[in-house]
């Protein structure tokens, strides 16, 4: 049996563990009267009840099983996020068992539970348009765990920190897409070096060495350390693992394959990508001035461009993690704040961030010539699967 056939047992498994629990939830909340939850839970029972059916009746047709995809794949990684926080819930509350240790095993499970569903559902999704919806879709579900779960459930600061900041919702995330691209027969995110001899040492201390210039620029010296806290460390930590994921992994993993065939595939996926990473700080509109939101988004956009410059070259997801993540926790502890504080951008500030796209820009242009292109085609090649071995085997 291969590492996807254990996965495919656990999926089935587990989404019929999960009906299971929501409707005993529907009957004990009908029993108690609470006929409003019931009617919320009627949904998800039949979602699940499909998905379920459907695995275990494999002589249905093509078509049934690539719609029963789309419905699981958009829906299901809600329904889970639901029922994890219920039964968290009802462990805590019916059982009288200590928050801080059914919170602990909980999380730890919510950080593995993803992965059956992105082997068994998002290897079904063939398509590079729907692996990028799938990718979107789970990456706005699964960095909320905190739902349906009051937080005065959790009597542990640290635990209710790790589950509000995102944090845990963002290593779930990564193995939820790190599954799902195997599954797509894409790539590991490269966390361990294999650097080969084409590679140049010095271009890779130049890129950390311009990533400490653009950080120290952008919080404008060195700030006060005494601001920092564990809020603004697991925020720079959701931020850096979530927003690589996605945008590095996940977005430019499926650009490279779908323009496999295209000549200029590279660059045309690193602007795409950057492009993306730029529009999705816009939604920060809701907490924030439009001027200082258009503001972040085009230097977002820069950012992305240059850690995607970096993933590609050194081939290790964790650097552009690292680079990022760094760059987010002395920002955020400079301004005391995880999104933009003002309310307007002066001139001197466009000129500042004018002048960073100039930089990434021409180290992109830089970057696609010569030995540099070379080395980056390399891992172009193996970012889309090609090269690679895929599965496991376990033999008795």
């Amino acid at each position: 049996m291969t590492g996807r056939d254990y996965l495919r047992i656990w999926y089935r498994v587990q989404i019929g563990a999960t009906w299971l629990v929501l409707v005993l939830m529907m009957i004990r909340n009908f029993e108690m009267g609470r006929h409003q939850i019931v009617n919320i839970l009627v949904a998800p029972v039949i979602v699940l009840a499909i998905g379920l059916l459907v695995e275990l009746l494999p002589q249905l047709p093509a078509l049934v099983k690539r719609l029963n995809a789309w419905l699981q794949g958009l829906l299901q990684p809600l329904i889970l996020v639901i029922a994890w926080d219920v039964i968290t819930r009802e462990i805590i509350t019916l059982l009288h068992l200590p928050a801080r240790g059914v919170v602990s095993l909980m999380i730890i499970y919510y950080l593995l539970m993803f992965a059956p569903f992105a082997s068994v559902i998002g290897g079904q999704l063939t398509l590079s348009i729907e692996r990028f919806i799938f990718a979107v879709v789970t990456f706005q579900v699964v960095l909320i765990p905190l739902i349906a779960l009051p937080t005065n459930l959790i009597d542990n600061h640290f635990l209710r920190q790790n589950l509000e900041t995102g944090a845990v919702g963002a290593v779930a995330f990564f193995i939820l897409i790190t599954t799902a691209m195997r599954a797509w027969k894409l790539s590991w995110p490269g966390l361990k070096p294999h650097w080969s001899g084409d590679f140049n040492w010095w271009i890779l201390l130049g890129l950390v060495v311009v990533d400490i210039a653009i950080t120290i620029l952008n919080v404008g010296g060195v700030p006060n350390l005494r601001k920092a806290s564990s809020w603004v460390t697991l925020m720079a930590i959701e931020a850096a693992v979530a927003e690589e994921t996605l945008f590095r992994f996940a977005i430019l993993g499926v650009l490279f394959y779908a323009w496999r065939n295209v000549r200029q595939r590279l660059p045309y996926a690193l602007v795409t990508s950057s492009v993306l990473f730029g529009l999705a700080h816009l939604t920060n509109v809701a907490e924030q001035a439009w001027s200082v939101t258009v503001y972040q988004a085009v230097a977002a956009a820069g950012l992305g461009l240059f850690f995607a410059v970096v993933y590609v070259y050194t081939g290790q997801l964790w650097l552009a993690m690292l680079m990022h993540g760094l760059l987010d926790w002395f920002s955020f502890v400079a301004t005391g704040a995880t999104t933009m504080t003002g309310s307007q951008v002066t001139l001197a500030d466009w000129g500042a961030v004018i002048g960073e796209l100039v930089i990434f820009g021409a180290i992109t242009v830089w970057m696609m010539f010569g030995q540099r292109r070379r080395v980056m085609e390399r891992h172009v090649a193996r970012l889309t699967g090609d090269e690679q071995r895929f599965d496991f085997q376990i033999q008795y």
